[in-house]
């Protein structure tokens, strides 16, 4: 980023049964530390984002090509969750799809379907996300020391060991969520406004432009379990999902949504509701990529 800037990043699964997981609130409390606050200290924030990731790999592939469309990048889980990259992945399927898409056209044909092979053979997408297919799924399937041992054995060996087919992957949203005993949330340092900060101060430094008086782009049930309800809560990067003082501290709680704060991480999709197009691409105007 220059020698001046640094950019600095928090990645933290969407399906923890902690309902106090807070991958803003944990970036801060990520901040505490001696060695990362040696980098930090005395600096401005001067940009702040979030986005969810398609974690699955190549085991959560869709059906890339239809008559008339092909799908690449992230959309198509083209993402190297082993290493945390995904951009090159995106720009070469980009060109593949194009060549493949020139090639049709020359044919007077709509049928994309060799798209799908070239997406398999690629050395950069396909090949690759294959040999990490299990990366992920081992990793969440057994406790940090045994998950973290496996998928690094997984990584080294190119996919070979451990043996087998690895565990099947599972939805975010199935995942049971509870407050626990020692929650998430007691490790979370106070905003100080200079080097801890809240969420809405940091929504307000992505430009966001959402009309108060837009429709809501998000859907959710208005009325769920209060343990769900504090998921999305503490969940949500931008504040959007609030739970009233006056609501109950057991059973089912109406959730307000404050959707005009939304940056569209989608992180929201992949917990039981939807995201959909705000009206007239309202939203966050990032000015530093």
């Amino acid at each position: 980023m220059g020698e001046d800037q640094v950019s600095i990043g928090y990645v933290i699964p969407l399906h923890t049964p902690d309902a106090t997981a807070s991958v803003h609130d944990l970036l801060q409390a990520f901040k505490a530390h001696p060695y990362v606050r040696e980098v930090l200290e005395g600096g401005e924030r001067t940009a702040w984002g979030a986005k969810a990731i398609q974690a699955g790999g190549y085991k959560s592939m869709p059906k890339l090509s239809t008559p008339g469309a092909l799908i690449a990048g992230e959309c198509g889980s083209m993402v190297d969750m082993a290493r945390l990259k995904g951009v090159h992945m995106a720009i070469e399927a980009g060109r593949l799809a194009a060549e493949t898409i020139f090639k049709q056209l020359k044919a007077g044909s709509n049928d994309y379907s060799d798209y799908e092979t070239a997406i398999e053979d690629s050395e950069i997408v396909g090949k690759t996300l294959k040999a990490v297919q299990n990366n992920r799924p081992l990793l969440d399937a057994h406790s940090m020391p045994v998950g973290a041992a496996l998928s690094g054995l997984d990584f080294v060996t190119g996919g070979k060991l451990p043996p087998g087919a690895g565990p099947e992957l599972h939805r975010d949203a199935e995942v049971d969520v509870s407050v626990p005993d020692k929650p998430l949330k007691d490790r979370y340092p106070q905003p100080d406004g200079k080097y801890f900060f809240d969420k809405l101060s940091s929504v307000f430094i992505t430009g966001n432009a959402t009309r108060d008086d837009a429709p809501s782009h998000i859907r959710i049930e208005k009325k769920v379990k209060r343990e769900v309800a504090e998921a999305w809560a503490w969940m949500c990067p931008a504040g959007v999902y609030e739970i009233e003082d006056d609501q109950p501290k057991e059973g089912f709680v109406d959730v307000t949504v404050n959707y005009t704060n939304c940056v569209q991480c989608g992180a929201i999709t992949a917990r039981g509701g939807r995201l959909t197009p705000p009206e007239g691409g309202d939203g966050p105007a990032y000015q530093t990529t």
